[in-house]
């Protein structure tokens, strides 16, 4: 069976793609996946006890983008010596010197890129792919990405599926701070709910991240909120089915899951970024009536944005409709197939949906 390597990647954003992609590489029989693991503390937790094969890198530590042009020898070395037959960039540094010495090698290499605005990393490693599997519409495509691209989704771990807008007398919001607690975001949702005139008729579960739990669940306390204060939780998919609204970031996987589940999102997202990737990711998505960016605004006027959305049923029925339009859960199977067709594989299982081909013929830049 051919083997395929899966590199690059420090945060959930984009290793569980790359973990949904391997798994359905495995599923489909089309190749062997293999993760590329620095031993950190992030791809500990998600790799580790994934059943996936991991292998690590001939260099120590992650390393910054010139350094990776300097590994490219020793990257050529280890990819001969273990046998590979293709690559995959899941975006990041890590996959810098495995993607260029696949070239060097004449492997295919291919991208997954999760954010309207490509990371440095992936735009690196454009010329040297074969194809480039984007999750949105890409904001100012260079020339060469237009002649490799598909526009096909992100893909999601296969908990998140489409479902109905819960009904209840009291509306649950979901605030996912992040794994590392959004300050931003774990104090402004708290600072706006308590300008709401309704509020002891919502419930509220907040992810707030390690360390913060005490002092968020004293203050939903004091703003006479039901709520759970948690710092991570096992099932995400569970919660957004559960909430009538998501309060997050606007990483390009989040952005996906919740759409692929169908959820109206309040999306705060991290402006300091160089290429605003986060705010591409929610503009795009609320250009589509399906969510609500957060400005630089007040408290106050944040509550009353709150207030509107949760007291307009209707309104967050249809724009569950819309994030579930753009939702594309089961993208993965056609990423795959592409693939394998790359490497001359006859697949054993196929199962791709209309939905997923359509998507791929559509106009894929924005």
């Amino acid at each position: 069976m051919k083997r395929i390597l899966l590199a690059g990647g420090n945060s959930g954003g984009h290793l569980f793609p790359g973990l949904t992609l391997a798994r359905e590489l495995e599923r489909q029989q089309v190749a062997r996946p293999i993760f590329l693991h620095h031993q950190t503390e992030m791809e500990k937790k998600i790799l580790d006890g994934s059943g996936i094969e991991t292998l690590s890198p001939p260099w120590s530590g992650i390393g910054s983008i010139p350094a990776a042009f300097l590994r490219v020898p020793r990257a050529r070395r280890w990819l001969q010596e273990h046998s590979f037959d293709a690559v995959v960039s899941l975006g990041a540094r890590p996959a810098v010197a495995m993607g260029i010495a696949a070239r060097s090698l004449r492997l295919p290499l291919f991208l997954l890129e999760q954010n309207r605005a490509m990371g440095l990393a992936n735009r690196l490693l454009t010329c040297f792919s074969r194809k480039v599997f984007l999750s949105w519409p890409v904001d100012r495509p260079s020339r060469s990405l237009r002649s490799r691209t598909a526009l096909l989704g992100c893909p999601v771990r296969d908990q998140f599926v489409p479902s109905d807008l819960p009904c209840g007398s009291k509306p649950l919001i979901l605030i996912m701070g992040g794994s590392q607690g959004s300050e931003e975001v774990n104090d402004s949702i708290v600072a706006a709910i308590r300008h709401m005139s309704q509020r002891d008729h919502l419930r509220v579960l907040h992810i707030c991240g390690e360390g913060k739990s005490a002092s968020l669940l004293h203050g939903w306390r004091e703003a006479g909120v039901e709520a759970e204060v948690v710092p991570f939780i096992e099932d995400p998919a569970a919660a957004i089915s559960e909430a009538s609204l998501v309060v997050s970031r606007a990483g390009g996987s989040t952005v996906a899951e919740l759409c692929c589940i169908g959820r109206p999102a309040l999306y705060f997202p991290f402006r300091h970024h160089g290429d605003q990737h986060q705010l591409l990711n929610a503009s795009f998505v609320a250009s589509h009536g399906a969510a609500v960016v957060v400005g630089d605004h007040s408290h106050e006027h944040l509550g009353e944005v709150l207030e509107g959305l949760l007291t307009d049923r209707n309104r967050l029925v249809e724009m569950a409709r819309a994030a579930r339009s753009l939702g594309r859960y089961r993208c993965v199977e056609r990423i795959t197939e592409i693939i394998a067709t790359h490497l001359g594989v006859d697949r054993v299982i196929t199962g791709t949906t209309d939905g997923d081909h359509q998507m791929e013929s559509q106009e894929v830049f924005g």
